[in-house]
């Protein structure tokens, strides 16, 4: 994942847009920059601030959505040319903001009335598709992504007429539809999915993305691959000694923002659940061989986030061949984790605060 790390077919579904609100980021994008440092203060003051955020979003969200009406009523007494730019416009500012659901309606109307742009036409298939997500239609967003295919004969390719449909966006378009079905716990949804995405798509580095999700996917049910080696104290870890208990398998780095914000949920279901089985490990994966750096270098960096955040599970460091945990595990991005059961299979990935507790709840308590 990134910093990271959308027309009638597939090439504008899976290419009309460059997104904005992929939370996870790229392994090459790594800046080589620390997490923002906490801040202290009281729980009062927490408190006051974070319902001063809320206010503010609420009302910004209300502002937006207002928007989207005054572009739609725009668009609808322009002539056809002009009213495809608008709708383009309105379609990304939904994206941008996740309004997905409020830009639905305009969008089934377009998708229905059509449009003079094959772009506009992808943001409106993008729309429906995750706004039937956000729904709890996820049968129906599946439904809708395999007759695009159809319809389009699985052509993914980007049509000359649209230079700004970049590969990336195509990317960037798979990830979010992945984390909106991983996220709803719908994996066996997301396998479809990318098994209809892989059997189409023919752009080389977008077949690699999908693949690399199916990699993740085609993991669930099947037993967790092997972890073992010295944790930072140098303590011992296997993940054999583990069966019986619950673990979840979580892949970092310290130059990660998202990395160091998920800590606190993480420290709370550990907590929580202890008693029940379950336990967390860590691997980082500061010592990357496209980063440039050597692990002498990257371990500063990584024993201080440790310290920083109070990280109390044991961290094991990410390395070649049978310690090549992110490749086994088929992590390309983070952050990212992996959920195994008491028997040693995967039952779950990439859980975020939406399932995190859920989904440890009832795998502790089976």
């Amino acid at each position: 994942m990134r910093w990271t790390l959308p027309s009638g077919g597939l090439g504008a579904f899976l290419g009309a847009v460059s997104l904005l609100i992929v939370p996870a980021v790229g392994f090459a994008q790594g800046s080589g920059e620390k997490p923002v440092p906490k801040v202290s203060g009281s729980v009062v003051l927490d408190k006051e601030i974070q319902a001063i955020d809320d206010t503010y979003d609420r009302q910004r969200l209300h502002l937006e959505r207002q928007r989207l009406d005054s572009l739609a009523q725009l668009a609808a007494r322009q002539a056809p040319a002009a009213a495809a730019a608008t709708y383009e416009v309105l379609f990304r500012r939904a994206i941008t903001n996740n309004l997905f659901v409020d830009a639905a309606p305009t969008a089934e109307k377009v998708l229905k009335s059509g449009s003079t742009s094959p772009i506009t036409i992808g943001l409106a298939h993008l729309v429906k598709i995750i706004a039937e997500c956000d729904r709890g239609e996820h049968e129906k967003s599946l439904e809708s992504l395999r007759s695009i295919l159809a319809a389009n004969g699985g052509n993914d390719a980007p049509r000359p007429a649209n230079p700004a449909i970049l590969t990336s966006e195509k990317i960037e378009l798979c990830d979010l539809y992945y984390q909106r079905l991983i996220h709803s716990d719908q994996l066996q949804i997301a396998k479809k999915a990318f098994q209809l995405l892989k059997d189409h798509v023919r752009v080389p580095a977008l077949a690699d993305f999908v693949s690399s999700r199916l990699k993740r996917l085609d993991l669930v049910g099947k037993p967790a691959p092997a972890i073992q080696g010295k944790d930072l104290d140098g303590k011992s870890f296997n993940l054999a000694d583990a069966k019986g208990k619950v673990v979840l398998v979580v892949f970092w780095a310290s130059w990660c923002l998202p990395c160091a914000t998920e800590i606190e949920a993480l420290e709370r279901v550990a907590e929580t659940y202890r008693s029940r089985g379950f336990q967390i490990v860590g691997v980082n994966l500061d010592d990357l061989p496209d980063d440039g750096q050597t692990l002498e270098n990257a371990m500063p960096n990584i024993r201080h986030f440790l310290l920083d955040y109070n990280v109390q599970w044991p961290t094991l460091i990410n390395g070649a061949g049978d310690k090549n945990y992110a490749e086994a595990y088929g992590v390309t991005a983070i952050p990212a984790n992996t959920l195994i059961g008491r028997d040693g299979t995967v039952i779950h990935l990439d859980l975020v605060n939406k399932n995190l507790d859920s989904a440890i709840a009832r795998a502790t308590a089976e």
